[in-house]
């Protein structure tokens, strides 16, 4: 059992303070008689008495470590275990509590969905050293309305929906599974049903869809926020292929929502009809991820030789409307995520920073944060390669926003480097910023400290000033109140 008391400065506004008072003002009920609702018992109990049970059972530290406010803007994050860095619940909690949570955990899925992701619980750290976390508008409630509960561990993360904001599913979900590494079609893998479900639509297009389909590369597999009725989506929109290829693609729609409870399947297909239909999605099929049989790549032959060897297997793919986005990789093995909302105009958590009426890029946000490190230093270069983990949605640019933006808390750092330690990436960034070093020459660049693990991308530096501030925090006080599109001019 975690013994020490927890590090709750991670607030800043006042509701956020007086929200911590109040879990510092309470303390958790005892589980007397835990054991009452473990064995057969506890598979009758709904959710609510599964939360409200294990809710009484917190002691001041348990419940100082696993409550935030509903506004917390880690709730915008899909990889959340980059934010909330522990305790593991096998840690945190007895294993009267550790029951609850399970029980908790099984009922947010379908029993199809329990299979998929039991290879992933058992094998990848195990469901103990997974992270629970509950969101609340208040921390001494002890039902689950107006909460949401997020269990999430290496390869998953899943929600409850108890918030009704913006977001189907609770928010962004993930799942994935370490098998099957570098196997044609992931073998052994658990969601190789998903990358099959796809691969029987890739089939069912004509070759004039299919070409529309092929993309080269993917984006970064975080890229995971909608971007509303302007935005630009690649691949094939599904409302142009066929009509029996669209009842594929609703058939694949259907094997990758299975996991989840019928009220889930119900709830995200609804937000999807409520924002265009099936037919404003698109399939986005990746040449350098396509493979066949003996490994080759179908970017690798000529036109000539893909029409000759038919159809490859794409091992990563994307599927993307206004307010949809799945991304499925299945190489080397399986990371793949969800983000189906509501109503795409009120997804922001948080403080409101900002407004933006357009989707600000993944390249845009990109040269948003080097600006910031530019300005927060006072270096006139700075390094920040293509690792920005997403976008941000047009309306309110909010903390969570943000968050998305840097969900591992990379601290800023100053490195002074001579340019013959430099790496290429870095002297191509210089020369790009207008900066023409002499051999010998030193100059003083603001980057991460992710970097310092990256000599490839940076180079070895001979001094580096570690700030102590975090990008994510320093971004939020340079957006505030500020117009992003003049930041970016």
């Amino acid at each position: 059992m975690e013994s020490n008391e927890p590090d709750i400065n991670v607030e800043s506004s006042t509701s956020r303070r007086a929200f911590l008072a109040g879990v510092g003002a309470v303390a958790g009920l005892a589980l007397s008689n835990g054991r009452q609702w473990l064995g057969s018992d506890i598979g009758k109990m709904s959710f609510d008495e599964l939360f409200s049970a294990f809710v009484s059972s917190l002691t001041t530290t348990q419940r100082a470590h696993t409550f935030l406010a509903s506004d917390h803007p880690a709730r915008q994050v899909t990889l959340t275990q980059a934010v909330h860095q522990g305790p593991h619940i096998g840690t945190l909690f007895n294993g009267d509590q550790v029951a609850l949570i399970r029980a908790m955990y099984e009922q947010v899925l379908s029993s199809q969905g329990r299979a998929w992701l039991q290879n992933t619980v058992s094998l990848e750290g195990r469901f103990e050293g997974s992270i629970l976390k509950i969101y609340s508008q208040d921390a001494n409630q002890a039902s689950v309305r107006n909460s949401q509960v997020v269990i999430n561990g290496g390869h998953y993360m899943l929600r409850t929906d108890d918030l009704n904001d913006g977001y189907a599913l609770g928010g962004p979900v993930s799942y994935g599974q370490q098998l099957g590494n570098n196997k044609f079609r992931v073998q052994g893998n658990a969601f190789k049903a998903h990358g099959d479900a796809i691969d029987l639509l890739h089939a069912a297009l004509s070759d004039v869809e299919r070409q529309l389909a092929y993309q080269d590369s993917p984006p970064q597999e975080l890229l995971l926020q909608t971007q509303g009725v302007g935005g630009v989506f690649p691949g094939v929109r599904i409302g142009d292929i066929s009509s029996p290829a669209q009842e594929v693609a609703r058939e694949a729609l259907n094997t990758l929502f299975a996991g989840f409870t019928l009220s889930q399947q119900s709830e995200a297909w609804s937000a999807i009809e409520d924002n265009g239909g099936i037919g404003s999605l698109h399939l986005a099929l990746y040449q350098d991820f396509s493979f066949y049989t003996d490994g080759t790549r179908f970017s690798e032959l000529s036109p000539e030789e893909q029409k000759l060897r038919g159809n490859p297997y794409t091992q990563i793919w994307r599927i993307e409307g206004p307010a949809s986005v799945i991304h499925f990789k299945g190489y080397p093995h399986v990371h793949a995520y969800m983000n189906i909302v509501k109503d795409p105009s009120k997804i922001a958590i948080g403080e409101s920073l900002t407004t933006t009426k357009q989707v600000i890029s993944q390249a845009e946000t990109q040269r948003l944060v080097m600006t910031m490190l530019k300005a927060n230093s006072e270096q006139t270069a700075a390094f920040y390669p293509s690792l920005v983990q997403g976008r941000i949605s047009p309306g309110i640019v909010s903390t969570g926003s943000i968050y998305t933006l840097d969900p591992f808390a990379n601290e800023i750092v100053t490195a002074e480097l001579a340019w013959e330690a430099m790496a290429e990436p870095l002297k191509q960034s210089l020369y790009q910023q207008g900066f023409d070093p002499n051999v010998g020459q030193r100059v003083r660049i603001a980057t991460i400290d992710y970097m310092l693990q990256r000599p490839d991308l940076l180079g070895t530096p001979e001094r580096v000033n570690y700030s102590g501030q975090i990008v994510r925090d320093q971004l939020i006080e340079f957006v505030t109140d500020k117009d992003i599109g003049r930041l970016l001019a």
